[in-house]
C-alpha cells in the first residue's frame, strides 16, 4: 500500500525559519526593554536563550530526514526557557515571546507531512504528551494555574495540525473536482469520436454505394450508347461522381474512420457486457452476413444491451441471430426487480429509421413474462444489390 505522505513536500517553505529566527530576535529585544533585571545578569541569559532557540530552529529546518528529533529539540528548548529560573521565564509568563507557539504549531505539522514511517509520527507524539505534561508539572510546582499552561501549551500545536488538516482537506476537494471534470472530458471525447465514426459509417453506407453506382452506370451509359449528348452527358455524370467519391474519401479521412480499430464484433459486444456485469447469452447459428446488413445487426445488439443495461440491469439478456433470408436478430431480457432508470428512446428510433431505410422492419415491447424484446429483421441481400437492381431498371429505361 502507497503511503499519501510520499506525495507530501519534503522540503521547509523558507519563509518558516526566517519569521522563527525574527520571533526569537523579537523576544531578544523585549527582554531588554521589558525586565528590569541588572545587565550583567540579563545579558549572558538572554544571548543564551537566544542561541538555543536559534540552533532549535536549524536543526529543525534541516532534519527532514527525522522530523521528530527536531520536534524533541524545540520542546526542549521550550521547556528550558519556561522553567529554569532566568530572565526568559519571565518574558514567558508574560507572553511575549512569540518564538515558543510558532514553533510549537511548526514542529509537529513537520512530523505529519514528512514523517517516513509510523514510528516517527508516534515518537513525535510521545514527545508532545511529555512535554505538556512537563509544562503542567511545572507550573504546579511554580504555583501557576495548571490548566492555563495545559491551554498555552497545548493551543499551537493543535491550531497548526487543524489548519494542516483543513489544507489537505480542501486539496482533497480540488483534486477530487479536478477528477471529476477530468472523467467527463475524456467522456464527452469518447462520445464525440463515437458520433464521428458512427457518421463515417453511415456516411460510407448511403452516399459512398450511391455514388460508386452512379458511376458505374454512368460509365455503362457511355459505352452502350450511341447517341453523343447522352455520351457527353455520362461522361460528365462518371467525372462529378469520381470527384465525390474522392471528396468523400476525404472527409472520412478527416472524421477519422480510417485511423480506428474496427467496430467490435456481436461476440465482442456481447462480452463487453459481461465485463460490465450484465448476464447475457449469445445463440446466433454463424451464418455470413453482408456488411451494410452485419453493421445494422450490431447497431441493433448494441441498442439492445444498452437499453436493457438502463432499464433491467439484473435480468439476463438473451441474444439471438439467424442469417436466414430474412435476417433476424432480437434482444431480449426477463423481467427485473430494480427500478429502471428513464430514457429518451431516441436510439430505438434512429434504429428504426435506419432499418427502414433497408427495407427491414424494427419492432420494442415489453414480453408476456414481464421482460422486454427489441426484434429487427432485414433482408439477407445486402442493400446495394438491391440499389443495383433499382439502377439497373433506370438504365434500361
Amino acid at each position: 500500500m502507497t503511503d499519501f505522505r510520499a506525495e507530501w513536500p519534503t522540503k521547509t517553505p523558507r519563509w518558516l525559519p526566517w519569521t522563527a529566527t525574527g520571533l526569537a530576535l523579537l523576544g531578544t529585544a523585549l527582554a531588554f526593554v521589558v525586565l528590569d533585571t541588572p545587565m550583567p545578569v540579563l545579558v549572558p541569559a538572554v544571548l543564551l536563550g537566544l542561541a538555543a532557540q536559534l540552533i532549535a530552529t536549524a536543526l529543525l529546518t534541516r532534519m527532514t530526514a527525522h522530523p521528530h528529533l527536531g520536534l524533541l529539540m524545540v520542546v526542549v528548548v521550550s521547556a528550558m526557557l519556561q522553567l529554569t529560573a532566568s530572565p526568559w521565564r519571565d518574558l514567558t509568563a508574560s507572553q511575549a515571546v512569540l518564538w515558543i507557539p510558532f514553533v510549537l504549531s511548526w514542529a509537529p505539522v513537520q512530523v505529519l507531512e514528512i514523517a517516513r514511517t509510523p514510528r516517527q509520527i508516534h515518537v513525535g507524539a510521545a514527545i508532545l504528551l511529555s512535554y505538556w505534561a512537563t509544562v503542567c508539572g511545572g507550573a504546579a510546582l511554580l504555583g501557576q494555574p495548571v490548566v492555563g499552561a495545559l491551554i498555552n501549551a497545548a493551543a499551537p500545536t493543535l491550531g497548526g495540525v487543524t489548519v494542516l488538516f483543513a489544507r489537505r482537506l480542501a486539496q482533497a476537494r480540488r483534486d477530487r473536482v479536478a477528477a471529476v471534470e477530468r472523467e467527463r472530458a475524456t467522456e464527452m471525447r469518447e462520445a464525440r469520436e463515437q458520433e464521428r465514426q458512427l457518421l463515417a459509417a453511415e456516411v460510407h453506407d448511403t452516399l459512398g454505394h450511391v455514388l460508386t453506382l452512379l458511376v458505374l452506370h454512368a460509365n455503362a451509359l457511355g459505352v452502350t450508347t450511341t447517341d453523343p449528348e447522352v455520351k457527353r452527358a455520362a461522361e460528365q455524370m462518371s467525372g462529378l461522381g469520381s470527384n465525390g467519391l474522392i471528396e468523400l474519401r476525404q472527409l472520412l479521412e478527416l472524421l477519422g474512420s480510417s485511423d480506428h480499430a474496427p467496430p467490435p464484433t456481436v461476440a465482442e459486444l456481447v462480452e463487453q457486457a459481461g465485463a460490465a456485469g450484465q448476464t447475457v447469452r449469445l445463440d446466433s447459428d454463424g451464418g455470413a452476413l453482408p456488411p451494410t446488413a452485419e453493421r445494422t445487426v450490431r447497431q441493433v445488439v448494441r441498442e439492445g444491451l444498452t437499453n436493457a443495461r438502463k432499464h433491467s440491469p439484473d435480468a439476463e439478456v438473451l441474444v439471438r441471430i439467424s442469417a436466414a433470408n430474412p435476417v433476424e436478430v432480437v434482444v431480449s431480457n426477463g423481467p427485473s426487480a430494480r427500478t429502471p432508470s428513464a430514457g429518451g428512446g431516441f436510439g430505438l428510433q434512429g434504429l428504426q429509421r435506419r432499418i427502414a431505410l433497408l427495407g427491414g422492419e424494427c419492432t420494442h415491447a415489453p414480453t408476456d413474462d414481464g421482460g422486454y424484446a427489441l426484434r429487427a429483421t432485414l433482408p439477407a441481400g445486402d442493400i446495394q444489390e438491391k440499389r443495383t437492381g433499382q439502377w439497373s431498371e433506370m438504365s434500361e429505361r
